[in-house]
């Protein structure tokens, strides 16, 4: 049973425009990344544990247009983590606030 959440957004920023709001909204959030493309569009990353939260592993990518881009998110609960009934409901709800930070930090 997979409990990955996904999400997609478009933004009228261009890509380094927008890795650049992502990395720095993964970073007001604590979360540690774990890897990146050399250009940045793509970047792996861990989410701190919280009180009623696992870590969470998630990647970020982003697409480049002509004068813009599109975001592609994931989040999963760790590998070395326990699964739970309530896993894919509380994913999809952390996917969604992170892609709203994240289109809130590039406007």
């Amino acid at each position: 049973m997979s409990a990955e959440a996904t999400t997609t957004f478009h933004t009228a920023a261009d890509a380094a425009t927008t890795a650049a709001a992502i990395q720095k909204v993964l970073a007001d959030n604590k979360a540690k990344v774990l890897g990146q493309s050399p250009d940045g569009s793509q970047i792996d990353f861990q989410t701190k544990k919280t009180l009623f939260n696992w870590e969470l592993v998630g990647r970020a990518t982003v697409v480049p247009a002509a004068s813009d881009s599109d975001v592609h998110l994931s989040l999963n609960v760790h590998h070395n983590r326990p699964p739970a009934l309530m896993d894919g409901a509380k994913n999809r709800k952390a996917v969604e606030k992170l892609a709203g930070q994240i289109q809130a930090a590039i406007e």
